[in-house]
Formats: C-alpha cells, sequence, structure tokens
C-alpha cells in the first residue's frame, strides 16, 4: 500500500463557511497545505455549489488570496488543498493590540486589492470579516482567506433559490440580510464594518455612526468619512467598488500641509506623516516653538496611556529617535530615555513587552558617528542598564542589550564612557551564557 501524499499536521486549524479546514504537510513539494474539508449535503443542489466552489477557487489568481492546489471529491465530502497562509487572523491581532492607521492602511488595500480581483472575475466573496483576513507574522501582508463560500452572481441567483444565506450577520449588507442577488457592492459594505471594528476593537454600533477619529486621534477624519461610505443601506449610494475604496483608503492622511498648521490641529496622524518627510536636518531647521511643541506632544502621548493610540506612539518614537539627534543634549536625552523604557519594559500589547522597532530604532541611532550622540545614548544606555536587575531577564533581552553594546563600542566617537561600556560588556556576555544554559 502506497503512502499517502498528504499528512495531517493539525486535525482543527479552524472553521470555514461550510466546512473545516485542517494543516497538512505535501510529502511530495514538502510543503504544508491548507486542507478545506466540505461538508457534502445529501441534496444535489448542495453538491452542486460545491462543484462550483471549486471551479470558483481555480480561477483566483492573485498574491493576497490563498492558492489553489487539488481538489478531491469523495463522495458524501469534497477536499479542497489550499496554499497555507502562515499567521494569525486579523481578529487575533487587534484583540492584541489595535493597528496603527498605517498598518491598516496597508492591510486593507491588500484586502479590497483581493476583493476587486474577485469581483473582476464575478465573485462575490459573501463572508469578509476578520476571521477570514490572515496577517502574516512580520505583519507585511493581509490575505483574504475562505473563498469557499465566494460565488458567481448566477451561482448565488441559483443556488439561494431554496433560502441558503451564506455569510455572517454582524458583518452582512441589508441585501445579503434580505434574501437579495449581491454583488461586489455587498462585500464593500462588509469590507467598512470589518476596517472599523480592526480599528476599534468593536463592531459599529446599531444606533447610529460614532466618528472613531474623535475618540482616537491617531486615525484620520478621512477614514471615519470612507466607512460610512462603505455602510450606506441602499447599494445604489455605496462606495461602487473595491477600486474606489483602496484609492480613497491611501489618500486618508493629509500630506501637503505645512507642519506649523498641523501642529495647531494637534491629529498625531497627520503629525506623524509630516516628520516622516523631513532628514534631522530638515528638524532641526524648524522654529525651536515647534521643535519643542513636538518633543512636548510626545510627552503627552506617553503619560496618557491610552491603549488606542499605544502603536501609533511608539511609531513617532522611533521617528524622532532619527529626527532629534541635532537637538540639544537635555531634549535628546529626555527622548531616548523613553525610547529606552518602551523599547525593553513597556506592555505595549497583551503579548509582547517592549517593542522591537524601538530598539532597532536605537541600535541605528548607536551607529551614527556622532560625538553628541553616542554621549546621550552611552549616558542613557548606562543608567538604563544600572536599573535592571540582570539575573531575571528574557533571553531577547540580553540579546538586544548586547546588540546596542557592541554598537556603542564599536562606534568611533566612543571615548569617556568605553570603559564602562566594556564592563557591562562583559557582564551581558555572562548573563547570555547563562541563559544559554539554563
Amino acid at each position: 500500500m502506497s503512502t499517502p501524499r498528504y499528512e495531517l499536521i493539525e486535525d482543527a486549524h479552524g472553521e470555514g463557511g461550510f466546512g473545516q479546514v485542517q494543516q497538512h504537510r505535501d510529502r511530495v513539494l514538502e510543503r504544508l497545505v491548507a486542507v478545506k474539508r466540505l461538508k457534502m449535503l445529501k441534496d444535489e443542489e448542495a453538491r452542486e455549489r460545491f462543484r462550483r466552489e471549486a471551479r470558483t477557487l481555480a480561477r483566483m489568481s492573485h498574491p493576497n488570496v490563498p492558492a489553489i492546489y487539488d481538489v478531491e471529491f469523495l463522495g458524501d465530502r469534497m477536499q479542497i488543498y489550499f496554499e497555507f497562509i502562515d499567521g494569525v487572523t486579523l481578529r487575533h491581532t487587534f484583540l492584541d493590540a489595535l493597528p496603527t492607521i498605517d498598518q491598516a492602511r496597508r492591510w486593507f488595500s491588500q484586502v479590497g486589492s483581493a476583493l476587486q480581483h474577485a469581483h473582476d472575475l464575478g465573485i462575490v466573496h459573501r463572508d469578509v470579516k476578520p476571521d477570514n483576513i490572515v496577517i502574516s507574522a512580520d505583519g507585511a501582508a493581509a490575505t483574504l482567506v475562505d473563498f469557499g463560500i465566494a460565488l458567481s452572481s448566477v451561482d448565488v441567483q441559483s443556488l439561494t433559490s431554496t433560502g441558503y444565506v451564506i455569510g455572517t450577520r454582524e458583518y452582512m449588507s441589508p441585501e445579503q440580510s434580505a434574501g437579495e442577488e449581491l454583488d461586489g457592492r455587498s462585500d464593500i459594505f462588509s469590507l467598512g464594518v470589518t476596517l472599523y471594528e480592526a480599528l476599534c476593537g468593536h463592531l459599529p454600533p446599531a444606533g447610529g455612526y460614532q466618528l472613531l477619529s474623535e475618540a482616537n486621534e491617531a486615525i484620520p477624519p478621512a477614514v471615519d468619512d470612507l466607512i460610512q461610505k462603505c455602510l450606506v443601506a441602499d447599494r445604489n449610494n455605496r462606495l461602487a467598488s473595491a477600486t474606489e475604496f483602496v484609492a480613497e483608503l491611501r489618500q486618508t492622511t493629509r500630506v501637503d500641509v505645512p507642519l506649523s498648521s498641523l501642529l495647531i490641529d494637534a491629529r498625531l496622524h497627520e503629525i506623524h506623516a509630516a516628520l516622516q518627510r523631513l532628514n534631522p536636518e530638515d528638524f532641526h531647521a524648524k522654529p525651536k516653538g515647534q521643535r519643542l511643541l513636538i518633543l512636548n506632544r510626545l510627552k503627552d502621548l506617553v503619560r496618557s496611556e491610552k491603549s488606542a493610540t499605544q502603536l501609533a506612539t511608539a511609531e513617532l518614537i522611533c521617528t524622532l529617535i532619527y529626527l532629534t539627534r541635532l537637538e540639544s543634549a537635555a531634549e535628546y536625552g529626555q527622548l531616548i530615555e523613553i525610547a529606552f523604557h518602551w523599547g525593553f519594559n513597556k506592555q505595549i500589547t497583551n503579548r509582547w513587552q517592549g517593542n522591537q522597532e524601538i530598539r532597532n530604532a536605537l541600535i541605528d541611532a548607536t551607529k551614527v558617528p556622532s560625538e553628541s550622540t553616542h554621549a546621550v545614548l552611552a549616558r542613557e544606555f548606562l543608567k538604563f542598564v544600572g536599573e535592571i536587575d540582570l539575573a531575571n531577564i528574557a533571553g531577547w533581552y540580553a540579546h538586544d542589550l548586547r546588540r546596542i553594546v557592541i554598537a556603542l563600542l564599536a562606534n568611533p566617537e566612543c571615548g569617556d564612557d568605553a570603559e564602562a561600556l566594556a564592563a557591562f560588556y562583559d557582564r551581558i556576555n555572562q548573563v547570555s551564557h547563562s541563559l544559554k544554559e539554563s
């Protein structure tokens, strides 16, 4: 008896429309695959639906849609072999920490592009929701999954005649809830609900729209405008296409407004977007009052402890580590002190202590061949590690402290603090060895 090509790895990896998803390993091509097992119902109409599903999936070809590898019909069930997408669902992601507007813009642009590809083929997904969007481990990509319930408009008309309602009630468009024939605008409604929930952690209230931008200054008012265009009950007045959704989403932050005007309005997302276009020389050339206002704005965000703005605050810290290196030692030192705390000790998400992007920004800063910059970084680093119980730190913590002290010692401007840094380097090496041994 020959060895089966597919080896079961995880029996219940997830649940999709009309079926269970398993994880298998393809022994021939040495790759992981997702296998959707569809519960074939007894009536012929349901069986025809599953056959059409396989043909529909085979027509999809998009970087943000899983590829289909194979289909098996096994009497009372059908199995579809998909590209396995490594990552976590969008729901899992925002329950851990609400995404920044930049993350949301990237992910939902990709999902919108995937939907437009489907709509161009006459396919309506019918179940766009956070559970059907998978975010890659590095956060770079969003994949729209469970196209197993995607049907062309012709399929919908023929297969819903017996009363099938496919989808998830909280995300359904009015026309889908009413059992009407659907087109791509129904997915646009669901996409708007999903974007709203991803940015605030809960569904839009039933009694009327509540502006996200009023509760969270990291969210542009234009995002509220876009979502409300998606949620129009009459599909004829709704945002017409996923292409329009993506275009408007990408334009939700003003980029042509002077920094002086933005500082008066004090919208976090716009200030950060303006700062990202500057270099340290540009920033230092700004009026002293504007520079101090930005630094104090960061201090206010740090003190506020608002969970909704923590990732946006972390992004701003990264940007300012780079931009403020020409400021006075006192001002730069205050920022670096905040950065060490947020980079290593701050509980920014439910799962993770510290922030890797901030730690990377600190490491980049230690490599700058500037005597004044190095002096501030070395002083703040030694002060920070002097308050740490090295015997009780995690491996990643020791690893990144070691990376920083090596970069400080290797910097050609390393002078007065060299002996203290070298002594700490020896201590952290001892800690690292003991962590490996344990």
